[in-house]
């Protein structure tokens, strides 16, 4: 079994069920995989679609969470964020307080982030996969 952590990305992408992303989702529902669910991606989704009043990907979305494994931010995930924000801040790379979290959370799961912007994550110790490509 694998342990996966979706980025907001990916799971817009679910949503929006684009040809990529779909159905590895299912692959990883089929598989048995663990698939865990950011309380910060929740959010992030969340406030998009009520910006955009897309009911229809609303439902979508309310339907997609019960398949996750809730992930609550916890005292470890901020320590580590904080450490990884000095790191990248030092080499000029700044990144977004969210994507740390969402990267402390993966490291700590042990889990693969899936994500289209592997860029953002590539140099913080976490394993990726982009299920867009």
């Amino acid at each position: 079994m694998t342990t996966f952590l979706l980025d907001t990305n990916i799971l817009s992408a679910i949503i929006r069920r684009e040809a990529c992303a779909e159905p590895r989702f299912r692959q990883a529902i089929a598989d048995d995989d663990a698939l865990f669910l950011s309380v910060v991606v929740y959010y992030e989704v969340k406030r998009g679609l009520l910006r955009r009043d897309a009911k229809k990907q609303m439902a979508t979305f309310e339907h997609l969470v019960n398949q996750f494994a809730w992930c609550d931010v916890i005292q470890e995930d901020w320590e580590l964020a904080a450490h990884l924000w000095v790191e990248r801040t030092k080499i000029g790379r700044p990144i977004e307080d969210a994507d740390l979290l969402i990267a402390a959370q993966a490291k700590r799961l042990g889990a693969i982030l899936v994500t289209d912007n592997e860029k953002d994550f590539d140099d913080l110790g976490v394993k990726i996969e982009n299920w867009k490509a």
